[in-house]
């Protein structure tokens, strides 16, 4: 497995960031990568709003930080990482660069329900043009944590092939790869605007489409996995977050088009990291 080399898990202490660590030890034996946490504090600088902390509690705080964290990497034998940053993302971001992370891994938003995700701030501001993969944790993932049931969203893109060729180095041998292609529904779409288009002819030529797709990417998965292809209709940001809730890892390709080798979130995965019922895996262009 070489997916992912080093794998940086953002660790606050807070409510949800033992799912993140659950889920970046799991990648991380699966790819045989290096484990690491981060854990960021602010900048000892005061603001108009924010007073500066004096010198000595700073230092309580950032020795308290560093021994906690130290800890708990201990209990799974990964290196931890103190970071000061003005932001968590920032903060993560830069951690990530300067050990050469590939994939960084968090938790989701404390409004985030019992096994969904929700992406909060930190999250969508590490999928907005950082150089690592990102994945997020549903709530509550530390409890049943696996990563044995994976799909891949596709949709004809070099993103969504980069994303399926993660998801096939990730999966165990013999277990299932779902394919998930999904078919716009024109009728749905456009049918409330008044449009007068063939809308069953457009309809019928996406799942075509979409048959088409899914008979082509059967052909790169490897004879070790099962290949199970699922056609879908609706939605696509929709049909993914529901299909979610039959797996524990959705992988999924970023934008069709920004800088290269950047995480950029379109409009259909930017609403799956917030309601999906499994942990999400978004891989950066390449």
């Amino acid at each position: 497995m070489t997916t992912f080399t080093r794998v940086l898990v953002g660790h606050d202490g807070g409510e949800h960031a033992d799912d993140a660590l659950a889920l970046g030890k799991l990648i991380a034996d699966r790819s045989g990568a290096e484990l690491v946490l981060a854990s960021v504090i602010p900048n000892p600088i005061g603001g108009s709003f924010v007073p500066a902390l004096p010198a000595d509690a700073y230092t309580e705080l950032t020795d308290k930080a560093k021994a906690g964290l130290e800890a708990v990497a201990g209990t799974v034998g990964a290196k931890s990482e103190v970071e000061q940053s003005s932001s968590p993302a920032h903060g993560l971001m830069s951690v990530a660069d300067r050990i050469g992370a590939d994939l960084v891994v968090v938790g989701s938003s404390p409004r985030a329900e019992q096994g969904h995700t929700r992406a909060g701030r930190k999250a969508r501001q590490l999928m907005s043009g950082g150089e690592s993969a990102v994945a997020i944790a549903p709530a509550g993932f530390r409890d049943s944590a696996s990563i044995d049931r994976i799909g891949v969203g596709i949709d004809g893109s070099v993103e969504s092939r980069l994303a399926t060729e993660t998801a096939i180095d990730l999966a165990i041998d013999g277990s299932a790869l779902s394919l998930l292609a999904v078919a716009a529904g024109y009728a749905d779409e456009w049918g409330r605007f008044g449009a007068t288009y063939p809308l069953a002819e457009m309809a019928e030529a996406t799942r075509e489409a979409a048959t088409e797709l899914l008979k082509e990417m059967v052909q790169i998965v490897p004879d070790r996995l099962e290949a199970r292809e699922l056609l879908l209709e609706g939605t696509a940001a929709i049909k993914l977050a529901e299909a979610s809730a039959d797996l524990d890892l959705l992988c999924l390709g970023s934008r069709g088009y920004g800088p290269v080798k950047r995480v950029l979130l379109g409009s259909v995965s930017s609403d799956v990291v917030n309601h999906a019922s499994s942990a999400v895996l978004v891989v950066p262009r390449d």
